[in-house]
């Protein structure tokens, strides 16, 4: 039965049912290649967010009421800790020239490079530790306001402690102080465009009693999955503890939502292919209905030769996955090994290329889908035999 079959799909002595086969064969395997090839690209633009928000990020970061310091210490005092800080967020307005900028100030005190990374993405500029009335300040806010020489131009920040004072006090009730730019960093657009990395000590005047965060460096990351279990529950309920993806998860539920738009697309165009393959089996049907016939006439069965048909679709389906998925699976590594495909504009950023990760659940997607397929065109094909007359095909002969 496999000679007929690789017969029918490759040697088939008729050119159109040839042909046909083989433009069905060169979609199906089309369609797997693109299937695995734009969802390796979603994946990789996952990881490298990830990795990217890793130089940054804390692995635990605790928001809320009732951030006190006895809790931080509590914290920090954990075996699985490594370095527990607190951080107060602000409202502030740079103001360099004419220009000006509002960001988001971040109060630090000397713990915080041990927790977070982000010292290491600096364009220009000293590394911590930050020198009195000195400022790290994202690469796209330094953009934004065109910060050149501070000799000749002053830098201020007003800062604003609480949106009850400004309505009170007016423009009066802003804090104000010069201030000088000690770093420059690049991590993400959203932290490079608002982020302001200040010292506690210089505005102790705007900060409450309790913290408005808590960021925590564990001394594995293989602990943030056990630290969150163990923990989700002992603290307090208006305290919310976050992991890696939960401080991003807005931005991980656009991707993800995303990537299920790019999978119905790439299903849309799959169901496309398989109308011609539809096509293709019909045609295949009624021009070899005589050879139908002659194996039932010769003594075959009806089901063998069902089976014979069914055999055929088979191979032409998983054939064409298994080649798409090979094509695609080389096409990634080949990507993620040279870097073939680069991003526009991206000199000086830090992808300049498109990123790709292969993901074992996409193939057994595909492999899901295409299960689903040949039952499909298996009822096809069984629906098709039996409105066909083979015994009217061999009259005259």
């Amino acid at each position: 039965m496999w000679l007929l079959v690789w017969r029918y799909l490759w040697r088939s002595p008729r050119p159109v049912t040839r042909w046909l086969l083989r433009l069905s064969f060169a979609g199906l395997t089309l369609s797997a290649w693109a299937w695995l090839v734009v969802a390796s690209v979603f994946n990789g633009f996952s990881a490298f967010l990830e990795e990217v928000f890793q130089r940054a990020d804390p692995h635990i970061r605790l928001v809320g009421q009732g951030l006190t310091d006895s809790l931080r210490q509590a914290l920090e005092a954990l075996p699985e800790v490594e370095a527990a800080t607190g951080i107060y967020e602000r409202i502030a307005i740079l103001r360099y020239g004419g220009r000006q900028a509002i960001v988001r100030l971040r109060l630090v005190d000397e713990r915080f490079p041990q927790v977070s990374r982000i010292g290491t993405q600096l364009l220009w500029g000293e590394n911590f530790p930050l020198r009195p009335k000195h400022l790290l300040i994202g690469a796209g806010i330094a953009a934004q306001l065109a910060i050149a020489d501070l000799e000749e131009e002053a830098l201020w920040m007003y800062v604003i402690p609480s949106g009850r004072r400004i309505a009170f006090a007016g423009m009066e009730g802003l804090l104000k102080q010069r201030v000088e730019v000690q770093g420059i960093f690049s991590v993400q657009k959203e932290y490079d465009e608002s982020w302001v990395i200040a010292r506690q000590a210089d505005w102790a005047s705007v900060q409450g009693t309790t913290y408005d965060a808590i960021e925590l460096r564990l001394k594995r990351s293989e602990q943030i999955v056990p630290f969150m279990k163990r923990f989700q529950k002992a603290f307090h309920p208006t305290i919310e503890l976050q992991d890696p993806r939960r401080q991003h998860e807005g931005l991980y539920r656009v991707l993800a939502q995303e990537k299920i738009l790019a999978r119905i697309g790439l299903f849309f165009l799959l169901l496309l292919t398989l109308t011609g393959v539809i096509s293709t089996l019909s045609v295949f049907l009624l021009l070899g209905r005589r050879d139908w016939a002659l194996y039932q006439a010769l003594g075959s069965s009806q089901r063998w030769v069902h089976r014979l048909l069914i055999s055929v679709s088979s191979m032409l389906l998983l054939g064409a996955t298994v080649v798409g998925l090979l094509l695609g699976t080389a096409t990634v590594l080949l990507q993620d090994t040279f870097h073939l495909v680069k991003l526009r504009g991206g000199e000086g950023f830090l992808l300049k290329h498109f990123p790709v990760q292969l993901a074992i659940e996409d193939y057994l997607w595909l492999v899901g889908l295409l299960i689903g397929v040949q039952g499909i065109l298996a009822l096809y094909v069984r629906y098709q035999l039996h409105q066909i007359d083979l015994r009217s095909s061999l009259q005259g002969d």
